[in-house]
């Protein structure tokens, strides 16, 4: 019985778009209009295939990939609904979108979804409660520097342990492509995270974004909590290429491909993470990454 009224909860259909427009009183855009998906075009690769999720079932297996990495591997703590069905969700997920990387060979598991990737326009976020990034971020100027349907926000980022390597990682940047060019897209925002809430264990790392990779004024963004850390300069090169080496891998990417950074952050307890928000202006993407997934 339990587990029915939580499986409620997950249902991946959509409200009724009249209820909808009642609800949130949308005097601009139809609710109808905004949930109303342009066609995404499968891409192949070989035994892989990547796609918007479009049945709840695909949904719920990339949630299930999202616990086993964030919950089991992780540490993140899931509250007792999440632990009983062992998914990773929250209300944004019934009306994002999701890229799921699907591995049709996929030998012995059930779940052949190895890779995902969580997207919501900034039209739709307007209607339904904001971006999640907008819970531990002051986007304020990213909002006022673009329109909403101008701005994508990339979440929930999750590769199966098995599948950690370029060939995963190049296909959902593809799809990332191909969703900025169908929906033209100027600007990507999310959080990207250091592993547990030790701040002063990545202090020389911090200290580097900081001084590297700050975002501009004109965008810049602050974290909602008032944070400071005692960064010893003495011992921390700003410019060190070995620093950038230990970054995390997703900011990495983020930062080669021509993202910036907040320079506070947010320390999530819950998820047991310390989150930076990355923003990355399309027409600052590094022209090497131009020519590879916009052209």
């Amino acid at each position: 019985m339990l587990l029915d009224k939580i499986r409620e909860n997950l249902d991946f259909k959509y409200f009724n778009s009249r209820d909808l427009n009642l609800i949130f009183k949308s005097k601009s855009v139809p609710i109808k209009i905004l949930l109303q998906n342009k066609i995404f075009p499968e891409i192949k690769l070989g035994d892989f295939v990547i796609k918007l999720a479009n049945k709840k079932s695909e949904l719920n297996k990339a949630q299930a990939l999202r616990y086993s990495v964030f919950y089991k591997e992780k540490k993140a703590k899931p509250t007792f609904p999440k632990k009983i069905m062992r998914l990773d969700y929250d209300k944004i997920d019934k009306f994002a979108d999701h890229l799921i990387v699907i591995d049709k060979k996929r030998k012995g598991i059930k779940n052949k979804i190895v890779g995902t990737y969580r997207l919501i326009r900034g039209d739709v976020a307007s209607h339904f409660g904001g971006f999640y990034t907008s819970s531990e971020f002051d986007l304020t100027k990213i909002l006022n520097a673009y329109k909403h349907k101008e701005i994508l926000e990339l979440g929930r980022s999750c590769v199966h342990k098995d599948y950690r390597n370029g060939t995963t990682m190049n296909l959902l940047w593809k799809a990332i492509a191909e969703y900025i060019k169908l929906y033209d897209i100027k600007v990507l925002l999310g959080c990207a995270s250091f592993p547990g809430t030790n701040v002063q264990e990545f202090s020389k790392e911090l200290f580097y974004l900081k001084s590297n990779f700050s975002l501009p004024k004109e965008v810049s963004v602050k974290s909602l909590v008032n944070n400071c850390l005692d960064y010893n300069k003495d011992n921390i090169n700003e410019t060190d290429l070995r620093t950038f080496a230990k970054l995390p891998p997703l900011i990495k990417g983020y930062l080669r491909a021509g993202g910036k950074v907040s320079d506070t952050f947010f320390v999530d307890y819950d998820f047991n993470t310390i989150d930076l928000c990355v923003v990355v202006q399309i027409e600052n993407i590094d022209e090497k990454y131009k020519n590879k997934f916009l052209n």
